[in-house]
């Protein structure tokens, strides 16, 4: 035994050498190909290392006059590299490999992805900007966004990341920093630097530390002219170069100097840092130890080029001792500069020869000596990674702060979601924002969304038109920010006094910053006030979530915004998963407890006396549960297990409801089924007398002539469902109208399986898998399904005593003619619980949406749970029934109620004016249909509820 384990050891320790051996070769042989080549360059050749213009990853032709010069300075040496700006994947890589192969020497590739790869490149991956994960990110955050940079940088063929920026964001003024920076505290800008250099570096990029020694604090922006960073030497190094110290410590690859004035470490008032060899000689490399590259900030920024021309610039800064120049105006002649100035003896070789050997060094790093052309068709694999968008949204779900919530207004709550106008302020040149995905967003929660678009130009007309109805929230969209070239980005005065005195007034106004967080200062009557510091898509959505309260509130402040709002400041909120919850006292949501006790006790004597073996009814008022008991047991028999909350229910018509119509109702809004078409536009077969007359709503309404029903289930018996399910439309086809289309009302299942072919014909998909996706799935009802396994049969309430099918039908489908499909069909077959029910109900009161997701909107529920007029003296609606007289709802229900119920005992009313619903699930067919005492008692139940309520009054219908 202790023979094997000492060759374990030696053969991991020869192992372990194995490996250190080839690290140290690799070492060896970077270290060689860096002296033989620095030994091999001419002057020119190394000139040429040190200049880095722009390209953009598009698709140009080869004859296109910039490509061409771009192509040839890399064939002749004349660059070093290329800095890529805005772009696409297979362009931006199709370049990289095009000018890799034209130069004699490997290029070295740099891009600015600050957010992300997406930042520069489109289809790549987007992170927060810095600010929003200074508000909540965690290091393991940070490790990641370098992670996936890091990857999609080397798929491109990018080598050197002009990222992060370690700027600190003190001064609300600035004009180029702000939400670039990861905030005000030095501590954590570094710490959250150092995470993304060091992991960014360790899977083969080079990253870049800008801009020294801090720009935040600066109001001019540099793109411009040239800003002077005024501070004193003891706040400098407290402060603004505390995380470019750490960054340095953690093995940073390269330091960018911003083009900023900065006298107390020894530079001219009109002297960028760039040009300074004060401060890169003096105190870049003397006094921190940094040995990197000094790269230049684009040397086409008015800061650079304010007090010299564009040759004399390039050599100011080789110089002061950049390494890389980036960006010059013109790559030639920033090359010929250089070369010229070392010819006079302006610059000396040896400041050349140590710059061009750091960057060979570089290069080799990122094993550019071993090889330099990327995989094309390696691209799809490798950028915006699918298996990422989780963990993205939960980094973006992170970042939202929220700064003021007066009165708890936050979350919303999906069960009863607000009406919202809302008032997008963009500017019409941001193209990085796309605030049409947070208005998606909302309109998939929102009970109603209303629209108004406000720019810069537009807000000082037209803010007086945001005028919200009754009841409805203003939620401000701010994409304010600072931006390059362009300053500030403020919220219009007119715009904000308009809000303030909407606040004022009594309105609640809902005030986000979706870009910087210093125009929350411009609304402080605002009842809310949240920000994500970005308008990105991931941003957007991660504000529906966190105002919804799907996900947890816990950014806090990087930087502060008044004495109120300091740094570190942020109001936590729990994640409120918005859906139905049980009120601990009724009266809360405007209901007796005694009232409803005495519901319950009618349901309890109706099962004493036979009505039923069982039941479990539910009812819930204003997004609250207030009323949810169980009666009776499963079954009549001796010992019969009693009922359960979570027993299930054979929903018979139900199904009607909760599946087709409802599917109906989707496919309606998406132009998939036409209301107005003939039916047999979706089934030719289905054609002869009258049925040309017959509309796709006349099914919905059962005003098309159809017979109510016929035993198709004896004339396809024993047949698969599937021939069986083509058996009975085609029976159906041929069978004559029972009466002249809308003519009058029968309910009929003939005309509910013809909507269920069309159903199928239109969408291409059975009925049980476009319920489960359209419906059950974003309800999270599990517990609704068609066919439920025998695993749950000791859940299920039994029905009828079957004589055809000679047993006790039990866990399948009691109609007969669903029971001929296979228990799926569009009339009959669903089983489910009142508790997985529940959400249905309360998302038509919602106006369509629940828990997040919209199922429909509003006007189309108004559209079908509105009495169609399609018949005389018809109380039906599209797919629904309303209160006829007397009517299963009883006498209490609104006018505008809409419901329906199911030949096994079961019934579900929703009264949109009372904002309530009710469900009652029985099994009142076993042992037999012919138990009709539910009839009497469903009226008197429904009465009861709707006697409980207090806070307003009740009428009988009609009553005045």
């Amino acid at each position: 035994m202790k023979r094997n384990f000492y060759l374990l050891v030696l053969a991991v320790s020869l192992v372990a050498c194995a490996g250190s051996r080839r690290g140290e070769h690799a070492t060896v042989a970077a270290k060689t190909w860096v002296d033989e080549t620095l030994a091999g360059l001419s002057l020119e050749q190394k000139v040429g290392q040190m200049i880095y213009p722009r390209s953009d990853g598009v698709f140009v032709n080869a004859s296109d006059p910039e490509s061409r010069t771009l192509t040839e300075a890399a064939r002749s040496g004349r660059i070093g590299g290329v800095v890529f700006f805005k772009g696409e994947p297979y362009e931006t890589a199709a370049i990289v490999n095009r000018l890799q192969e034209a130069s004699k020497l490997p290029l070295l590739m740099a891009s600015d992805y600050e957010w992300g790869t997406a930042m520069r490149v489109q289809g790549g991956s987007r992170f927060p900007r810095a600010m929003a994960m200074g508000a909540g990110a965690s290091l393991v955050d940070m490790e990641f966004q370098a992670e996936v940079t890091a990857r999609e940088a080397r798929a491109y063929g990018i080598h050197l990341l002009l990222n992060p920026v370690l700027d600190l964001s003190t001064n609300p003024k600035n004009r180029v920093i702000t939400t670039r920076s990861f905030g005000q505290d030095p501590d954590r800008a570094g710490e959250l630097g150092v995470a993304f250099i060091k992991r960014a570096q360790s899977l083969g990029v080079l990253t870049t530390a800008k801009h020294f020694p801090g720009h935040g604090a600066t109001v001019v922006d540099s793109h411009l002219g040239l800003p002077v960073l005024d501070f004193d030497l003891e706040r400098l190094k407290r402060v603004e170069m505390a995380p470019f110290r750490a960054a340095i410590d953690a093995g940073v690859a390269a330091i960018m100097p911003g083009h900023i004035a900065v006298p107390a470490l020894g530079g001219a008032r009109d002297r960028p840092s760039t040009l300074s060899s004060e401060v890169l000689q003096g105190v870049l490399r003397g006094d921190l130890g940094f040995d990197g590259l000094i790269v230049s900030d684009a040397l086409d920024m008015g800061g650079a080029r304010q007090n010299a021309w564009d040759g004399e610039v390039a050599v100011a800064a080789v110089r002061a001792g950049v390494d890389m120049l980036l960006v010059p105006p013109d790559a030639l002649v920033a090359y010929q500069s250089v070369l010229r100035g070392v010819e006079r003896g302006d610059i000396p070789l040896a400041r050349i020869d140590s710059a061009v050997r750091r960057i060979l060094e570089a290069k080799a790093r990122v094993g550019l000596h071993r090889a330099r052309t990327v995989d094309l068709e390696a691209l799809p694999l490798r950028v915006a990674a699918p298996g990422f968008a989780d963990r993205l949204d939960r980094v973006f779900d992170k970042t939202i702060t929220l700064v003021k919530n007066e009165s708890d207004l936050l979350p919303f709550t999906g069960a009863a979601p607000p009406r919202l106008l809302l008032v997008d302020f963009v500017f019409s040149n941001d193209r990085d924002s796309e605030p049409d995905i947070f208005a998606e967003e909302l309109e998939r929660r929102a009970a109603t969304l209303r629209r108004i678009r406000l720019t810069p130009r537009t807000a000082a007309t037209r803010a007086k038109e945001i005028r919200p109805e009754d009841g409805e929230i203003v939620l401000v969209a701010s994409y304010a920010r600072t931006r390059s070239f362009l300053g500030q980005g403020e919220l219009a005065s007119e715009l904000g006094e308009r809000l303030s005195t909407l606040a004022r007034n009594g309105t609640t106004v809902v005030f986000a910053s979706l870009g910087s967080p210093y125009t929350l200062n411009t609304v402080p009557d605002a009842a809310v006030l949240v920000t994500t510091y970005d308008g990105a898509p991931g941003s957007q959505r991660a504000l529906a979530r966190a105002l919804f309260g799907e996900v947890k509130i816990s950014g806090k402040l990087p930087v502060g915004l008044s004495e109120r709002y300091p740094q570190g400041h942020g109001i936590q909120v729990d994640a409120h998963r918005m859906k139905l919850a049980e009120v601990t006292h009724p009266q809360d949501v405007g209901m007796s407890k005694s009232g409803l006790e005495e519901a319950a006790r009618l349901v309890e004597e109706a099962i004493e006396d036979g009505a039923a073996p069982g039941a479990v009814i539910l009812v819930a008022r204003r997004g609250q549960i207030v009323l949810e008991k169980a009666f009776g047991h499963m079954s009549y028999d001796d010992g019969a297990e009693r009922m359960r909350l979570d027993t299930m229910f054979d929903l018979a018509s139900l199904t009607k409801i909760f599946a087709t119509t409802t599917l109906s109702m989707i496919f309606y809004e998406r132009g998939l089924l036409d209301l107005e078409s003939p039916v047999s536009s979706y089934i030719p077969e289905f054609r002869g007398e009258d049925k040309d007359r017959v509309l796709v709503k006349d099914l919905l309404a059962h005003s098309g002539g159809l017979l109510w029903w016929t035993d198709l289930y004896m004339k396809f018996e024993g047949q698969p469902p599937d021939r069986a399910r083509r058996g009975y439309i085609q029976a159906i086809c041929e069978m004559p109208l029972d009466y002249s289309p809308r003519s009058k009302t029968s309910y009929s299942d003939l005309g509910i399986l013809l909507l269920g072919e069309i159903l199928e014909r239109v969408s291409g998909k059975p009925l049980d898998v476009m319920a489960q996706e359209e419906v059950f799935d974003p309800l999270a009802m599990d517990d609704t399904m068609f066919r439920p396994p025998e695993s749950l049969l000791a859940r299920i309430a039994p029905t009828e005593q079957d004589a055809w099918r000679g047993r006790v039908v039990h866990g399948e489908v009691h109609d007969e003619n669903a029971f001929g499909l296979g228990g799926l069909a569009p009339h009959a077959g669903l089983f489910s619980t009142a508790s997985s029910l529940a959400p249905f109900p309360q998302m038509y009161l919602n106006g369509g949406a629940y828990n997040g997701r919209r199922i429909v909107n509003a006007e189309t529920i108004e559209l079908f749970t509105t009495r169609a007029e399609l018949a005389p003296d018809s109380s039906r609606a599209l797919g629904w029934d309303t209160p006829s007289e007397p009517s299963s709802a009883g006498a209490y229900f609104s006018a505008e109620s809409y419901g329906h119920t199911g030949f096994t005992g079961t019934s579900m009313w929703i009264d949109p004016e009372r904002e309530l619903f009710v469900l009652l699930l029985t099994n009142r067919v076993h042992p037999t249909r012919e138990n009709r005492k539910l009839y009497d008692v469903r009226p008197k139940f429904h009465d009861a509820i709707m006697k409980a309520i207090v806070d307003m009054e009740i009428h009988p219908r009609g009553a005045n």
